[in-house]
């Protein structure tokens, strides 16, 4: 839902990507960083459900506690750029209707 296109990586590699691609302050990179952060959150509440509670989510409905929250969080801190450069990242993340800009 970030637009980034390449090969899942082993974590480490994932979190070495990450920190190499998010020193920058663009709209992209802060999308990247909240949906990172927001599906930490949600893994390990995934993880904990189930040690806790032996109870599991569908993995559709853990995404979309992450597009909602990262949605929510972008809505709610002004962060929103409306502008063609940016609306297919808007759109994955449910921020305004596919023909809107």
């Amino acid at each position: 839902m970030c637009n980034i296109s390449r090969p899942i990586l082993p974590w480490e590699k994932e979190v070495i990507w990450m920190t190499d691609h998010s020193r920058e302050h663009s709209f992209p990179t802060t999308v990247r960083k909240m949906a990172l952060a927001a599906s930490v959150y949600h893994i390990w509440m995934e993880r904990n459900r189930i040690s806790f509670k032996n109870h599991f989510l569908p993995v559709f409905e853990i995404i979309g506690k992450i597009r909602q929250d990262v949605g929510w969080k972008l809505l709610m801190g002004g962060k929103i750029q409306r502008s063609e450069r940016y609306h297919s990242i808007c759109i994955n993340w449910g921020l305004f209707p596919e023909n809107a800009i």
